[in-house]
């Protein structure tokens, strides 16, 4: 772990010299498990507050970065890599299986945009062992970045440098903030599209048996 965590500082400093192609770099191995918490969020801050009319592409980089390394996870938990020291009992994989499987998307969009350094990477990991569908896991993920990247982006070109400061200040309470818009929005969802099946199976008419003409 001590020659990971070397390694990763190495390459943050080299990365950063390489402005918006450093930025895609840091995200990829951020996600892929070469941690450097924080680092691709206030890099795009000031890379937006130098350059807003580059800023979304910057945000796009950490989307492109963070779906990439995710991947390597991804792909590493399908491919049977066992990552963790303690295994789970069988009762409580269960429960981590069926949840996970119920409710994919909306787990991989809110460890998304959880701040650090909640667990993001366990969820990574267990997506890809359950072998949830690649293309909802990504969209998970797309979506995850718009939000927290596209805001981080706004952030650089509103408050320029000093956006940094505004996100370490805010930065757990804006996550959360995101974090219980999707959950609400999910559950209204979900409520919305029940009831209106059952309205739909108690209202559909049985249809009445036909009358045969008697001889």
């Amino acid at each position: 772990m001590k020659f990971l965590h070397t390694l990763a500082n190495h390459l943050e400093h080299t990365l950063l010299l390489y402005g918006g192609w450093g930025l895609v770099g840091i995200a990829t191995l951020d996600s892929a498990g070469l941690s450097m918490p924080g680092v691709k969020d206030f890099l795009l801050i000031y890379l937006s507050s130098r350059d807003p009319g580059r800023a979304w592409m910057y945000a796009s980089g950490c989307i492109l970065g963070t779906v990439a390394g995710s991947f390597v996870i991804y792909f590493l938990g399908r491919t049977g890599a066992r990552l963790l020291k303690k295994k789970p009992s069988d009762r409580e994989m269960g429960r981590a299986k069926k949840w996970l499987i119920k409710n994919d998307f909306l787990t991989v969009l809110v460890a998304s945009l959880l701040p650090p350094p909640l667990p993001f990477k366990p969820i990574l990991l267990g997506s890809g062992a359950l072998r949830i569908s690649p293309l909802r896991f990504a969209g998970a993920l797309v979506l995850g970045g718009t939000l927290r990247f596209g805001l981080e982006a706004w952030i650089g070109v509103r408050y320029g440098v000093g956006g940094e400061t505004f996100l370490k200040n805010n930065l757990i309470w804006i996550s959360l903030g995101f974090v219980a818009i999707v959950v609400i929005s999910t559950v209204l969802y979900r409520w919305w599209w029940g009831s209106g099946d059952k309205d739909g199976q108690t209202s559909t008419p049985v249809p009445a048996p036909s009358n045969r003409n008697q001889d």
